[in-house]
């Protein structure tokens, strides 16, 4: 019923050692994964992450095939040939009269839907922050081999790292509690 001192001193050490050796299995992923979460959760405060906003002539949605957008990035230097092969992504705002083209090489051109006029480039440094963070930037096995991984040893350090600080003070509230009682009586 009750274990043994040399059975609880053997399952504190078999955690330590499950925490030291995930721990140096995660160093560096969770180091890449600590240091792109805080830089996105930054993405909207620097122009270096991701471009700003710009301001459109008008709010609403236009109907303006999607082709006329293009038409509008081919205008911009270098961009002469640019194709649907070319393009990402579009993120349409229609609250903020703006459609976001973001090419394959992770430019980003922002242009007004009202008059097709090309108002913000910029390069997405958020997007490559993004795919080191999940790990995406090896494909699809980088979210299994490394980032599934990496989540189940965080949840399992968790539990071992918050083990490791209550038990101590499990310890101590026992020993004080019969220290109290042996005076009592």
């Amino acid at each position: 019923m009750f274990r043994s001192a040399m059975e609880k001193k053997s399952m504190g050490r078999t955690l330590r050692l499950v925490h030291y050796w995930l721990t140096a299995f995660t160093l560096v992923t969770v180091a890449m994964v600590a240091v792109t979460g805080v830089l996105l959760s930054l993405k909207k405060d620097f122009d270096v992450l991701q471009p700003p906003s710009a301001e459109a002539s008008a709010p609403g949605l236009p109907a303006t095939p999607l082709d006329r957008l293009l038409a509008a990035v081919a205008t911009q230097p270098g961009r002469g040939k640019v194709g649907w092969r070319d393009v990402d992504r579009i993120d349409v705002r229609p609250r903020d009269g703006l459609a976001k083209l973001i090419l394959n090489d992770r430019t980003e051109y922002q242009v007004d839907l009202h008059t097709l006029e090309v108002l913000q480039t910029g390069y997405r440094t958020s997007d490559f922050l993004e795919t080191l963070h999940d790990f995406s930037f090896l494909g699809d096995w980088g979210k299994y081999v490394l980032s599934l991984p990496t989540g189940i040893a965080l949840l399992v350090l968790w539990g071992t790292g918050a083990y490791m600080f209550i038990k101590p003070l499990l310890v101590k509230r026992r020993k004080r509690r019969a220290r109290a009682l042996a005076a009592s009586t």
